[in-house]
């Protein structure tokens, strides 16, 4: 290793993309699959996952394109902020909705 460097293993930026997208989903972990790929010396992520969304008529729905758009940005910016490496681009497929509810009380 060089001074000021550090190496990832992929398994380990796989488990670090997992975890950044369930938290920014707010699904669980073990829900979320992710592969992290070389795109001319930046990281490409794929993931794939379930999405928690409000309930339909709430006044927090925010449409699944804006959603996941945002969040895809959003796993970006922290993925990169973690790593110090530069992410190219992260592609996310949803594979289902969690519908958050509100309890009323």
């Amino acid at each position: 290793m060089t001074a000021g460097r550090d190496r990832f293993a992929g398994i380990a930026l796989e488990h670090l993309a997992r975890a950044v997208a369930a938290d920014e989903l707010r699904v669980g972990y073990r829900e979320v699959s992710a592969r992290v790929r070389d795109e001319s010396g930046a990281l490409g992520v794929r993931v794939t996952a379930p999405v928690a969304l409000a309930p339909l008529g709430s006044p927090d729905v925010v449409p699944l394109v804006d959603r996941l758009t945002a969040a895809g940005g959003h796993i970006r910016a922290r993925l990169a902020e973690l790593t110090g490496l530069d992410v190219a681009r992260v592609d996310l497929r949803a594979t289902g909705a969690v519908i958050t509810e509100r309890r009323v009380r």
